[in-house]
């Protein structure tokens, strides 16, 4: 594997991601927009906000995933997971546990939220300096291989979420 493939994964990471987090805050902006407000970033619910937030989110992975060059939408991708990174370490450390509507499973912002945004920190940020430009079949492989690694991630989160398996004991 050369430095493209791992462009085109990475791109293929990104881009999947994006869009799988931005389609259901177009659907159902609500939920980002009542977020919004608990993280303290605006003082209404502003559902046009939520889906105005989720589009950027589709542009962004899209871009990612078809520009002849990557580094410039890498690098928005770049700054929108810094700023919602941003949000959400001072929401933990403020002790808030906030329904994110990050990919509308209901799931809640806790350290596990940062450290799921650091990697893709990292990813967006490998893809905004590396130099290797990936063939047409390097980002059809990269987009494959990021909507499994998506696919598996919302899967696990969705089951984390709501825990079908857990045995309850008092009734």
């Amino acid at each position: 594997m050369d430095l493209a493939d791992l462009v085109g994964l990475g791109s293929g990471i990104i881009a999947a991601l994006f869009v799988a987090s931005g389609v259901p805050k177009i659907r159902k902006p609500f939920g980002l927009a009542l977020a919004l407000v608990r993280f303290g970033v605006v003082r209404r619910v502003r559902p046009g906000l939520g889906r105005l937030l989720g589009a950027l989110e589709v542009a962004v992975g899209v871009a990612v995933a078809v520009s002849p060059v990557v580094a410039p939408a890498a690098i928005s991708a770049l700054v929108l997971l810094v700023a919602f990174t941003a949000v959400v370490v001072r929401s933990v450390l403020a002790g808030q546990s906030v329904e994110c509507a990050c990919f509308g499973t209901g799931e809640t912002t806790s350290w596990v939220t940062v450290a799921r945004n650091l990697v893709l920190i990292g990813v967006a940020a490998f893809l905004a300096a590396a130099p290797a430009i990936p063939t047409v079949d390097q980002r059809v492989s990269g987009l494959l291989a990021g909507t499994v690694i998506t696919c598996a991630y919302l899967l696990l989160s969705t089951l984390a979420v709501l825990k079908p398996f857990s045995v309850r004991l008092d009734g």
